[in-house]
């Protein structure tokens, strides 16, 4: 039987003690700090704002002052992939922590940071041949329409929301980005960019690292199984629950819904790895760290 404080207390140690080894918590020097938190409404990114949430309260209320202020980001994917339907929790986030900045946008305005790039290449697409007065979002259905296979189109779809996400977070002028990734979706991301042949930016896909503008990136829960967070937001009081969406289902693709991701193999694999052996899961997440 596991003791519910205790258990609590555990997941927040560890992820508020890797942002203090990254000098991230400090003093009140920067009470205007601003960390971008990117919200999936899995257990993970739940946990995470959950536990950040409360470590903000108890500075309020010991000192009067907080040393960081959280701007939440979610981002609608729901014209391109698979995404339940997320506007109850979503709401329910709002309402569970009134005190930080949430924002809305949709996947299809990477086009306004990343134009040149992505127009050109929509440009030159077979799927606009005859029709180049698309709206946005049919601009980027057009591009995931021509990939080959659904892997090739869920990697799309994660490289704009990582570049939407850095956008964001520079235009609002954040110093941190905290990724709710766990041990368990880090070791899935590790044998599946290996299994398609880019190994080599794992350094910059699992690890803290820092942008060429600056902007810093951490995975403060790197050393949480996802089944521990799934514990926490059971045992949570009040629930954390209603604030849940699938996250896994963020993942998928449905411009050919039916075909297997290596994604989604590596996420089926560690669900049941690490059950019964979690050693394994953190191994591969270490192994990644050597290679930086």
């Amino acid at each position: 039987m596991v003791h519910r404080a205790c258990f609590l207390r555990y997941v927040s140690t560890k992820i508020l003690k890797r942002l203090e080894a990254k000098k991230f918590r400090g003093a009140y020097d920067d009470a205007s700090k601003k960390l971008l938190l990117p919200l999936s409404l899995g257990v993970s990114s739940v946990t995470l704002l959950h536990v950040l949430d409360r470590h903000l309260q108890t500075q309020k209320k010991n000192s009067g002052r907080v040393s960081y202020n959280i701007h939440v980001l979610f981002i609608d994917q729901s014209a391109f992939t698979l995404q339940r339907e997320f506007k109850n929790a979503l709401e329910q986030a709002r309402l569970r922590f009134p005190t930080h900045s949430f924002s809305v946008v949709t996947l299809d305005e990477i086009l306004d940071y990343e134009s040149p790039l992505l127009e050109g290449i929509l440009m030159t697409s077979q799927a606009l041949d005859g029709n180049r007065a698309l709206s946005r979002p049919d601009k980027l259905k057009a591009l995931l329409s021509v990939l080959p296979s659904a892997t090739s189109r869920l990697d799309i779809v994660k490289i704009l929301r990582g570049k939407l996400i850095n956008a964001f977070a520079e235009l609002h002028e954040c110093s941190f980005i905290l990724f709710g990734d766990s041990t368990t979706r880090l070791a899935e991301r590790t044998l599946a960019e290996t299994a398609k042949g880019r190994g080599g930016s794992l350094p910059w896909l699992t690890s803290d690292s820092m942008t060429s503008k600056g902007l810093k990136i951490n995975y403060p829960m790197r050393d949480l199984l996802k089944r521990e967070l799934v514990l926490y937001v059971a045992i949570t009081e009040p629930s954390l629950e209603p604030l849940l969406v699938d996250g896994d289902s963020l993942d998928n693709v449905p411009v050919s819904s039916k075909d297997t991701t290596i994604d989604g193999l590596m996420s089926q694999y560690f669900a049941s790895v690490e059950q019964n052996y979690p050693s394994i899961v953190a191994n591969v997440v270490r192994t990644s760290d050597q290679w930086l």
